[in-house]
């Protein structure tokens, strides 16, 4: 009994270190991208650079698909993306925090708000979302060990698949420029446009409700808010663009009451989410949450062009 358990122990342990679910332990096996725990492996790129970025775009996976290198373009900064799986201003800030004291603090940052992670309540960490033990405070030997001895055999199996596949449906790029690409999508929008959007789109049943806002949510963006200025820290954030469906599952005085106390707290937060020839054609989306790379970089045009010369995100229906 004894000898089945730590035989069972060990077996575990060697399927999570060589198969390395998360992406963890950093094996060369198996191709990137099934399941990657970005929160621990994009700190951990950084601090093993020599490369200094001057800018990060940051926010959720919507910012996944930002072109870091579109963003220096336009802003004549290096810039890496350092976005999160459902991240948020809070764990945006503990991972600049942390970065801080291995002296990596960008001169500006790039970040997109994203409506419901406002009325969230804490979520409960996963093996996808531990943060690095940098931010945690945690040590590495026990961030190894959790991860050696925790539950992934169906991410595993699922990234043995993703690297037998003849093509990759997704691919992390974290050792490179921080962004993610939707490969499987972007080939069956190339095969037929049309018959993707029908798979992907059907007409919502959802009807718009009144939502409570959870205050700590906005108290953490305004510390972030000011943890940036007191930094010196330019910060350019604003408020996604996202399908019609995914807005209207809130009331339109929720989202008026959101848009409210968010620029209450910065003024300057730019709201994108009214630009209907956009946001109502399901042309420029991968799904109801992911708009796809062209309103990003439209996006970037937007932001990064001084006051007064700014072209438009509407400018995307007349192309």
């Amino acid at each position: 009994m004894i000898f089945a358990f730590v035989f069972g122990g060990l077996g575990v342990a060697a399927f999570n270190y060589y198969v390395d679910p998360y992406e963890i332990f950093n094996q060369p096996y198996l191709r990137s991208g099934y399941s990657v725990n970005e929160r621990y492996r994009k700190v951990e790129h950084l601090l093993n650079i020599e490369q200094h970025y001057d800018g990060f775009i940051m926010g959720s996976s919507v910012m996944g698909l930002f072109d870091p290198a579109h963003a220096s373009l336009d802003s004549g900064l290096s810039y890496y993306n350092l976005s999160f799986l459902a991240g948020t201003p809070h764990e945006a800030l503990q991972t600049l925090r942390a970065l801080k004291t291995k002296e990596i603090l960008p001169k500006e940052i790039l970040f997109g708000l994203d409506f419901f992670t406002f009325y969230e309540l804490d979520k409960a960490t996963t093996p996808l979302t531990t943060m690095h033990p940098l931010v945690t405070g945690a040590s590495r030997t026990s961030f190894y060990l959790d991860y050696l001895f925790s539950s992934g055999l169906w991410q595993g199996l699922s990234r043995i698949e993703h690297h037998l596949a003849k093509q990759p449906d997704i691919f992390f790029n974290v050792d490179g420029d921080g962004t993610y690409r939707l490969y499987g999508y972007e080939r069956r929008i190339k095969d037929d446009h049309d018959a993707f959007i029908k798979s992907k789109f059907a007409p919502s049943t959802n009807t718009p409700a009144n939502v409570i806002w959870v205050p700590e949510r906005f108290a953490e963006f305004e510390a972030f808010s000011h943890w940036l200025d007191d930094n010196n820290i330019h910060a350019r954030f604003f408020i996604h663009p996202l399908y019609k469906d995914s807005l209207n599952t809130v009331s339109s005085k929720s989202y008026d009451e959101f848009v409210s106390r968010v620029r209450a707290i910065r003024s300057d937060v730019v709201d994108f989410s009214g630009t209907d020839c956009v946001t109502h054609n399901p042309f420029w989306y991968y799904d109801k949450h992911h708009y796809q790379p062209v309103v990003a970089n439209k996006i970037i045009n937007v932001l990064f062009m001084p006051n007064g010369k700014r072209v438009k995100l509407e400018d995307l229906c007349s192309e």
